[in-house]
C-alpha cells in the first residue's frame, strides 16, 4: 500500500464515501453504488474528520474528480494519512475473500489440505493482491459473490433458515458493491436451473418433499430475491434507493456519455473485444493456478455432483456476461471468476488427481504461483506471467489498469531523489499529483490531470534530459493523438518504475530532445 500512489479513481471514490456521510447525499459518483464507498471512508469519519470541501463541490456542481482532487490533496493532511486507513478496510475484504475460499475449498473436497491450497493460490494471485491493497470495488464484488454462490451451494444439500437469509442478504450485498453483480444474479438462477435440472431440489425449508420441483426453484428465487432487494435498499438508508436505478442507467448508458478506449494486442477501439478476457487471463494469471485448473479440469472429478453447477455455472455466466458487455478495462472486471479457480486448482490437494501425484503436482503448482507473487511485489497491479514476458512484455498484450493504474508516483519520487535531474518531462496518466511529491516537471500531453497542469519548462541547456512517460501514454490510449508517443516505443527505457512509468535518459540525443520540446509545445 506505502509503494502505491493513488490510483487513477480512489480520489473520487473516497471522497464520495465520505460525503455519502457528511451529506446525507448519495448523488457524488452515483455510477458506483455507495456500499463499498461508504465503509472505505469509515475509518476518516470516526478518526481523522478532515474537512469537507464544500466550496469545490458547489463550484463544480458535484464533479466527483474535483471534489476528490480538493479532498484528498487540498485537506491539509498528507494524502496517505487519508488513503492508508481506507485500503485497509478493502484489505480486509480481500482477507474475507481468501479465507472463505479456503473455507469453501475444504467443504468442497472434504480435506484440510485442499483448503490450505485455495489460500495458498489466493494469497500468490498478484491480481488479487493489488485489487485489495487499493479503493477497488471489484474485490467487495468478489467477496459477496463468493458468498451467496457459498450459501446457496451449502443449502442445496441442508435447506435451512439461516442459508437462505445469508444468500439473500449477501445477493443484496454484492448488488449494493457493484452494478455488474446483475451478472450474478443471472448466473446463479442459471446454476439453480441446471442443478434442478440435473435432478437436484432448491426449495424453501418448510417445502413438501412432493412438490414439483420448477414450482419449489420459483418460490426459493422468490424469497431469495427478496432478501436481496431489502438488504440492497438498506445500503441506500431506504428514501434514497432511486439512487439505484439511476446509477445503473447511467452505467447501462455509459457509451453515450463516452465509453472510452481499450487496448488489445497493440490495437485500440472504442467498442471493446468479445474475446478480450479469453486473452487477458493466461497472461495475468500466475502460471501455477493455470496449471492446477487445467490438471483438475480434466479429471472431471468435479463437474460430476449434480451441486458442482451451483459453483462452476455462476462463474461461466459472469464471465460470459463480462466478455459480451466488451467492457475492457482490465483483469478487475473479471474479478469474482478467481475465486472459483482457486477453488478448483485446490483439488490437487483435495486427492482429484490421485492422492500422491496429486499432492506433488499441487506443491509445484503453489510453488511456482508464489514465485509469481515475489516478482510481483511491490507493483502486483502491473504484474503479467512468464507467457506475456513480465511487465514490459505483457505491454504488447493489454494495458489500462493491468499495467497502469497510475499507482507509480511513489516510485518516480524515489527514482528521482537517487538520480538527481534537476527537472524532468512528464507525461503521466492518472489523477495523482507530481506536485504532492514535491517533483519538478514540464508536463507533456497526458490523460487524467483534474485542474490546470503545474509544472515548469526544462531549461534547453539542463545537463540532463530525463522524460518519463507511463504506460498508457506511451501507447497512446487515452491521448487526442494515439501517436504522440510512438517514436518512444521501440527505444529501450533506461528504467520502468512501479510497472507503470517508462523512464527515457535523452542527454546527448539532440534530435530527441527537440522532438519532446515540440510535443511540450502543443
Amino acid at each position: 500500500m506505502a509503494a502505491n500512489g493513488p490510483t487513477f479513481d480512489e480520489p473520487a471514490h473516497l471522497a464520495a464515501g465520505y460525503s455519502y456521510w457528511v451529506t446525507g447525499s448519495v448523488r457524488l459518483n452515483r455510477e458506483h453504488p455507495p456500499f463499498l464507498k461508504m465503509l472505505w471512508a469509515a475509518p476518516l469519519v470516526f478518526g481523522a474528520n478532515p474537512p469537507y470541501p464544500y466550496d469545490v463541490a458547489g463550484e463544480t456542481n458535484n464533479d466527483h474528480w474535483h471534489v476528490g482532487n480538493a479532498f484528498l490533496f487540498q485537506s491539509g493532511r498528507a494524502p496517505n494519512e487519508l488513503l492508508t486507513p481506507a485500503r485497509r478496510v478493502n484489505l480486509a475484504l480481500g482477507v474475507c475473500v481468501v479465507l472463505l475460499a479456503g473455507w469453501w475449498a475444504f467443504r468442497l473436497w472434504g480435506s484440510c489440505l485442499a483448503g490450505a491450497g485455495a489460500v495458498g493460490f489466493a494469497v500468490c494471485d498478484p491480481n488479487l493482491l493489488a485489487l485489495s491493497c487499493v479503493l477497488s470495488t471489484d474485490v467487495g464484488l468478489t467477496l459477496f459473490t463468493l458468498l451467496a454462490c457459498y450459501f446457496v451451494w451449502e443449502y442445496a444439500a441442508a435447506p435451512s433458515r439461516g442459508l437462505l437469509v445469508g444468500a439473500g442478504v449477501a445477493l443484496g450485498l454484492a448488488l449494493g458493491a457493484k452494478f455488474s453483480a446483475l451478472a450474478v444474479v443471472l448466473g446463479l438462477g442459471a446454476a439453480g436451473a441446471v442443478f434442478v435440472l440435473r435432478g437436484g431440489r432448491l426449495a424453501l425449508p418448510n417445502a413438501p418433499p412432493d412438490a414439483p420441483r420448477g414450482r419449489a426453484l420459483i418460490e426459493f428465487a422468490f424469497r431469495l430475491g427478496l432478501i436481496a432487494l431489502v438488504t440492497l435498499a438498506a445500503t441506500y438508508g431506504f428514501v434514497h434507493f432511486d439512487q439505484w436505478g439511476r446509477g445503473l442507467k447511467f452505467q447501462l448508458t455509459r457509451a453515450a456519455h463516452g465509453g472510452g478506449v481499450m487496448y488489445l494486442n497493440g490495437e485500440l477501439s472504442r467498442a471493446g473485444w468479445y474475446h478480450y478476457f479469453l486473452v487477458l487471463l493466461p497472461l495475468k494469471l500466475p502460471l501455477g493456478l493455470l496449471t492446477g485448473v487445467l490438471l483438475v479440469g480434466i479429471t472431471g472429478r468435479l463437474t460430476r455432483a449434480p451441486r458442482s453447477a451451483l459453483l462452476l455455472v455462476p462463474a461461466v455466466v459472469f464471465f460470459a456476461l463480462a466478455s459480451y458487455s466488451r467492457v475492457d478495462l482490465g483483469i478487475r472486471v473479471v474479478l469474482p471468476v478467481l475465486p472459483f479457480l482457486y477453488l478448483i486448482a485446490a483439488g490437487l490437494a483435495g486427492g482429484a488427481c490421485g492422492r500422491v501425484a496429486g499432492r506433488v503436482l499441487f506443491a509445484l503448482c503453489l510453488v511456482c504461483a508464489g514465485v509469481s507473487a515475489a516478482r510481483s511485489d511491490p507493483y502486483p497491479i502491473a504484474y503479467f506471467n512468464e507467457l506475456a514476458g513480465g511487465p514490459r512484455g505483457g505491454l504488447r498484450f493489454a494495458a489500462d489498469s493491468n499495467a497502469d493504474w497510475g499507482q507509480g508516483l511513489p516510485a518516480l519520487k524515489a527514482y528521482l531523489d537517487a538520480h538527481a535531474p534537476d527537472v524532468i518531462y512528464l507525461s503521466y496518466f492518472g489523477t495523482d499529483r507530481p506536485e504532492a511529491y514535491g517533483m519538478r516537471y514540464q508536463p507533456l500531453p497526458a490523460y487524467g490531470r483534474v485542474g490546470v497542469p503545474g509544472g515548469e519548462l526544462v531549461p534547453a541547456d539542463a545537463p540532463r534530459q530525463v522524460v518519463v512517460v507511463s504506460a498508457n501514454n506511451l501507447l497512446g490510449i487515452y491521448l487526442n493523438d494515439p501517436d504522440t508517443f510512438a517514436w518512444l516505443r521501440a527505444r529501450a527505457p533506461t528504467a520502468i518504475l512501479g510497472g507503470s512509468l517508462y523512464v527515457f535518459d535523452l542527454t546527448g540525443d539532440a534530435a530527441a530532445v527537440r522532438r519532446v520540446r515540440a510535443i511540450s509545445a502543443k
